[in-house]
């Protein structure tokens, strides 16, 4: 709202006199269209978006890291609350980038830089494990890690990978990922096994040789020992392979 003096309201003689009151009014405008936006309350933007956007996660701790905007930046004061939102690309945890925008008196973005630290409980081994070992409870345990870099994925619950089977050796204190565990393996290529297969009344069972290893579930050929005809079958709890007639 633009200030109006007092005495410019009434009728008054003289050019001198009208350019004065057109002075002041057009003083009081340029003086109002030159506020700026305080850096504060761009930074505050930022940062409150974040807080809400991260809040959803009780059991991780968050750490936001605002960066600083340069001094001499002069925005248009905002008639409304800056709106915040993450620029294309922006992540949840690492070093991002918050997009905070004005709509009105006049448009203007300007990209802030942050740095979210997000800490929680993640399940590592308490002990040295070997390859195709089944992993028990007392050979995991959570430790609470900064999860930013670990870009892998992770689990936050040990029954997850209790009763898994490690891929490959694994050292103390190492964090588990999926590309470390798989469900044990049932059957080995190789190894004889039985198939059977399941119709209305009637139950075939033969025997057979695994072309592949598999775990429980899974889908793997097999070689029919007598016909010697290779078929797809899976591999039922007790290692036994189910397949089609």
């Amino acid at each position: 709202m633009t200030f109006i003096p007092h005495h410019c309201g009434r009728r008054i003689k003289g050019r001198l006199a009208l350019i004065a009151c057109a002075g002041l009014i057009l003083s009081s405008a340029m003086a109002h269209a030159g506020e700026t936006e305080p850096l504060e309350r761009i930074l505050e933007s930022a940062r409150s978006f974040l807080a809400q956007r991260l809040s959803d996660d009780p059991s991780t701790e968050t750490r936001i890291e605002l960066g600083q905007l340069d001094s001499r930046l002069k925005l248009r004061r905002c008639a409304h609350i800056p709106t915040a939102q993450l620029a294309p690309g922006g992540r949840t945890d690492g070093n991002t980038t918050v997009n905070v925008r004005c709509s009105e008196p006049v448009g203007w973005s300007i990209f802030v830089p942050v740095r979210i630290e997000r800490h929680a409980e993640v399940v590592v081994t308490a002990r040295a494990l070997a390859r195709k070992q089944l992993i028990k409870g007392q050979d995991v345990r959570l430790e609470r890690k900064e999860t930013s870099g670990l870009t892998s994925g992770y689990f936050s619950d040990p029954a997850a990978v209790i009763g898994q089977e490690t891929k490959r050796r694994l050292v103390p204190g190492q964090v588990l990922t999926a590309s470390h565990v798989a469900p044990p393996q049932l059957v080995e290529r190789g190894q004889e096994v039985i198939l059977y297969a399941v119709r209305p009344g009637l139950t075939v069972r033969m025997k057979g040789e695994a072309l592949e290893d598999g775990a429980e579930g899974q889908r793997i050929r097999v070689r029919n020992r007598s016909s010697k005809r290779v078929v797809e079958g899976y591999v039922e709890p007790s290692g036994a392979i189910r397949v089609a007639l």
